[in-house]
Parts: C-alpha cells; structure tokens; sequence
C-alpha cells in the first residue's frame, strides 16, 4: 500500500533494537508490550474510542531509535493509506455540493479523456476510483513519477502521447469489474478535489478537514505545527536492526516541500501521505461513527457518511484481504470477532488501522513505527491482529 519514497529517507543510517523503558500499568500494557518484544517492534501508539470519546491511549517503544525518544499517545506518524478515507472526505464534501455524481466520467471534469486503450469505450468514474475498480494501475508512469525530481503532468499519464504515458498504467479488463488496488487512483481524487475547489489539495485538506477538527496534520511535513512529535519510520536490515525510511530528518535540517504544479495534478500524496498522531485521527474518525459531526463541527453531512460506509463493492481482491469496498473504506470481518469499518496503511515500515464497529460505536486505532512483521492469513500482521483483538477483549465490554 506504499505510495511514494519520502524525500526525507537516510537507508544508510542503522540503527539497532533497543529495549523499552515503559512501565506496564495493566495487564493490557503487559500483554502489548510482550508482543512488541517477540516482533522486535519499534515503537507504538493506540487508542480506544467509545461513544464518541477516546477513553484509552498507549503508547509503547520509541518514536525515535537513535535519539532515544519514546513513543507518546500523540506522536505523529506518516499513517500511509489510512490516508485514503480523508481524501475521500474532501471528495465527498465537494459531492454534497452537486459538482458531480459518482458514475459520472471523470475526464469530462479533467478536461481530457481518461480512457483503457483496452475498453476505450468504457468510461472511468468517481466510484471506480474510490473503490479500486478502474483498471487504474501504480506500474508505468506512476511508480516513475513518485521520486521524479520534476513530476509530469497528470494529463501526461493518463492520455496517449504524453510524456510519461505508458500502457502499463491500464489493466487488462473492463473498468468497473475488478478490483486491483491503486494509490494512482487516490491521487486522481487529490487531483479531482483541485478541478472543484480552486485549492491546492493539500491546502484543501487543511481547511476544510484538519483545522475545523483541531487537528495537527497535514499531507506536507513542513506543515506540521509540531514536528518535534514526528516519529521515524524504519525498514528493518536482519539481526534486529533497523534503518530510517521515512521522517527521518538531520540535526538542524528542514522538511522540504514539493513545488506545486497546476491545480488539477495534486496526485503524489493523496494515497498515504497524510501525519497525525492517534488522539487527533480519533477526531476524523469520531466524525465518520457520529453522522458526520464531531463536538460540533460538521465535516460531511449524516447521508454522505451513510453512503460512504455502504459496500459498493464485493469480491476477493489482494488475496482476499479486500472483501468488501465502501467509498475508499475498508469493511472486514478480520479483526477482533466483528465487523469493523475503516482503513489499513502500510509504507516505510509502518503499519497502522483505524477501524470502527457502527452497531457498538466503538473503533480502534493503531500505530506502529517498524518492526519484524510477520502477515497472517487474514492479511494483517501478527501485531495488528494482537494489539487489536486485545485491545477489543479488553476494554470493548
């Protein structure tokens, strides 16, 4: 679920496991912290929410190998492609203003025809791209443009004879009958959000998700209002070290900030890029349990959430993780014996959740900074399944 190499990565610099210095407080703490020491797992950060309220946070490990920095319940992380349902949100908040339907053909909002050599008949819509059925790939020009020092125009990867088109962006099958995971899609939807809005996306997002939540976040590290929380996130080298893969940044040194193209090709970021800590994510996701609104402040309206939590697609799609599609949400069955909603992230070594029960009105979410993952049958990781069927038994009631 990776979606670009971040340009603060420093893959020279290794680091070794370190052990703990949290005191457990409760059996809960014992338990995660026993299994962060079996996986080697650098740090984590997670939270309870029940009835529209965090009621729990834990915070475990380091934030920070080489500084010696532990983790905090509000240390911020790169959270990957939990990022999605947000952008999503800022999609949907421009839905409610009738810009667009979701079958609609989204070249005729580009302003160029977006079409599968393969089916050019077929059009591509907002549904499609929010539910990873429109044959829109990350190999090809994408996966290029990701660590491009001058990324192209998205019109030039999407339309025949552009600089950067290639066939290899097009699945082989009809728009609209397979899934195939696409963070290229999501970032068409940052780009979308500009065509509607005459905002930069990320600009976007900050004002009109994250600062009415009271949320320090952003899809650009440099704005973050306190960057001295950011966690690094580490790949691991063998023999329980570690190496920094992302948010890793020098004594002194200062986040860089992409150029913006022309509005309307925001598309590198919006798949995974957002940073935020668990307690101000808790806030976006108490909006999506609670009809749109949280303490007041309303980010979608009660029926738009509604939609967005719908299956709008089933299947078997990344060996049978994705089962079943909401509006770039993910409904599983697989974690803590019922049925929970909301998105997985992984890139750089992290690993991290956030999901919700809608009948119990409770969710989880969860963070975690590298380690020596191992995947289960169910597609997440031995720590994911752990920390949250944990966390469920012990305070879900």
């Amino acid at each position: 679920m990776e979606d670009f190499k971040d340009p603060g990565d420093d893959s020279a610099r290794e680091v070794p496991f370190k052990p703990y210095v949290n005191v457990p407080r409760d059996r809960l703490d014992e338990a995660i912290l026993a299994r962060m020491y079996e996986a080697k797992i650098v740090g984590v950060s997670a939270a309870f929410i029940q009835n529209v309220r965090v009621t729990w946070t834990g915070a475990y490990g380091w934030a920070d190998l080489e500084k010696e920095k532990p983790a905090a319940p509000d240390t911020i992380y790169r959270i990957a492609s939990v990022s999605k349902p947000i952008t999503a949100t800022a999609l949907m908040q421009l839905w409610e203003r009738g810009l667009f339907h979701l079958d609609d053909d989204i070249g005729a909002y580009l302003g160029y025809p977006v079409r599968n050599p393969n089916y050019p008949e077929v059009k591509i819509t907002f549904r499609m791209l929010l539910t990873h059925t429109s044959s829109i790939l990350d190999a090809g020009g994408y996966e290029n443009a990701l660590t491009a020092p001058q990324p192209p125009l998205l019109k030039d990867l999407l339309v025949p004879g552009g600089e950067a088109y290639t066939p290899a962006t097009w699945g082989n099958y009809r728009p609209g009958t397979r899934f195939n995971y696409s963070n290229f899609g999501a970032g068409i939807i940052g780009a979308l959000v500009e065509v509607f809005s005459g905002e930069h996306f990320d600009r976007y997002a900050l004002n009109h998700i994250f600062r009415p939540l009271g949320m320090d976040a952003s899809y650009v590290v440099a704005d973050l209002a306190c960057l001295e929380k950011l966690a690094v996130l580490y790949k691991t080298t063998g023999n329980d070290r570690f190496y920094p893969a992302c948010d890793y940044f020098k004594k002194g040194e200062v986040p860089r900030r992409r150029p913006y193209l022309p509005l309307g090709n925001y598309y590198i970021g919006p798949a995974g890029a957002v940073r935020t800590s668990v307690p101000d994510l808790a806030k976006f996701m108490i909006a999506h349990m609670n009809g749109g609104v949280y303490q007041g402040v309303r980010l979608l309206r009660k029926d738009t959430v509604d939609l967005m939590q719908q299956i709008h697609w089933y299947g078997f799609g990344l060996n049978g993780f994705f089962r079943q599609m909401g509006l770039f949400l993910h409904i599983t069955d697989a974690l803590a014996g019922r049925r929970l909603t909301g998105h997985p992230g992984e890139a750089c070594g992290l690993v991290g959740d956030m999901y919700f029960d809608r009948d119990e009105n409770t969710g989880v979410i969860f963070m975690a900074n590298g380690g020596y993952y191992r995947t289960l049958n169910s597609g997440f990781t031995d720590i994911e399944e752990a920390v949250i069927n944990k966390v469920y038994r012990e305070l879900g009631g």
